[in-house]
């Protein structure tokens, strides 16, 4: 047993077909299919049964896969620690946040650290919350960002440090009649159509009714946190959102709100008990020193 044999069946595992397998792995089919026998005839079971035109793992086959992939990532993660020994500070920091955080937050944050540590490089991109606790789980990402995370308690295997606190205000386009307004009661709202933006439809940013004690008018929900502004810019809608720098107030006037509402929470997330590259901890040491959270 060797480990192209685990790499191997892995794949085959994923594809449920040699002849994709063989392709993905730039290995002919008969290779692949010689290599696969021998591992069975290694274990003594079989691994694969026929499924119509395709293949599947048999239940032995299921339980050897479950060991195989978690002796692969030990692997990769030896090598991988390996390396961040042989250059501490340097290296890839791998990192995840909801598209809204990915919008205006991080950026800053991933820019003033560059300038600080210039040798290291970041994989980023943005993923709903689920998607960011399922990638820390599996170990594909260092750190997750995020601002809300049903039953947040109930994930003891991930650390959520609270970040950043911000606090809700309302925008509405430049020649709105309530445009010159310094502070606005939730009651006087109405009569206004919102454009109303949440991560899914689980990760609500704001429950609008919650908050303004009746159901309100929306008139538009856009996928993207970055549409939001430039349609309420637009006359599309007013909308409340979280209190941040980089809101245009050319375009936008920032009304604060009377009544006391949950602020937004921001977190940064990992994976406890679980090997964090050097360069990785030193990224997490700087967010945590270099954001404010008052409770």
């Amino acid at each position: 047993m060797n480990l192209q044999q685990l790499e191997y069946l892995k794949i085959i595992a994923e594809t449920e077909n040699f002849t994709t397998a063989s392709k993905l792995l730039s290995v002919t089919q008969p290779a692949l299919s010689k290599s696969i026998s021998k591992l069975e005839n290694e274990l003594n079971v079989p691994l694969f049964e026929k499924s119509g035109r395709n293949i599947k793992l048999t239940r032995f086959g299921k339980i050897f896969l479950t060991h195989s992939n978690l002796a692969l990532t030990e692997i990769e993660q030896g090598v991988k620690e390996l390396q961040d020994i042989i250059n501490p500070v340097t290296g890839t920091i791998s990192i995840s946040s909801t598209s809204s955080i990915g919008t205006y937050f991080m950026p800053f944050i991933i820019s003033d650290f560059l300038n600080k540590s210039p040798n290291s490089n970041f994989k980023f991109n943005h993923q709903s919350v689920p998607g960011i606790l399922k990638d820390l789980k599996s170990g594909k990402i260092d750190l997750g960002f995020y601002d809300y995370v049903d039953s947040i308690d109930s994930h003891t295997d991930i650390e959520s440090i609270p970040i950043k606190r911000e606090e809700y205000v309302l925008i509405v386009p430049k020649n709105h009649i309530l445009s010159t307004r310094t502070e606005i009661s939730l009651k006087e709202l109405k009569d206004e159509s919102f454009v109303a933006f949440c991560e899914s439809s689980k990760d609500n940013m704001l429950s609008y009714s919650e908050y303004l004690g009746y159901i309100p008018k929306i008139s538009i929900q856009p996928s993207e946190s970055s549409m939001l502004e430039g349609l309420v810019a637009a006359g599309a809608g007013i909308s409340l959102v979280p209190n941040t720098p980089v809101i245009n107030t050319n375009t936008l006037s920032i009304i604060k709100i009377k009544e006391k509402i949950k602020d937004r929470v921001i977190y940064m997330g990992y994976l406890k008990d679980s090997y964090m590259s050097p360069i990785s901890k030193v990224f997490k040491d700087y967010v945590v020193s270099s954001t404010t959270y008052l409770k």
